[in-house]
């Protein structure tokens, strides 16, 4: 079947973690000349990190359910799947 179950919209979230690291760079790069862009607190690009790593991880994740959910893996390969991207394996 090869996937579909979603529509292929769980890749919207690999476009958007795509953005948020372009946007990341142009911050550390120097790439914006726009003040209003300009974070002053450090966390905030901390959290835009956190943020590009949780868009990854959740589109992993989705993927990996839609491959399950349309017949293209069992239900294992989407447990291991799920312990693995979210680092519960050890736990």
């Amino acid at each position: 079947m090869s996937g579909g179950a979603f529509d292929y919209r769980d890749n919207v979230l690999f476009d958007l973690k795509d953005m948020v690291a372009r946007e990341i760079g142009l911050y550390e790069y120097g790439g914006s000349d726009e003040e209003y862009y300009k974070p002053k607190d450090p966390r905030t690009l901390t959290y835009m990190k956190l943020i590009c790593e949780e868009l990854g991880k959740l589109g992993k994740v989705l993927h990996s359910l839609d491959w399950y959910i349309s017949g293209d893996t069992d239900e294992e390969k989407f447990i291991k799947d799920y312990e693995t991207i979210n680092h519960l394996e050890d736990k």
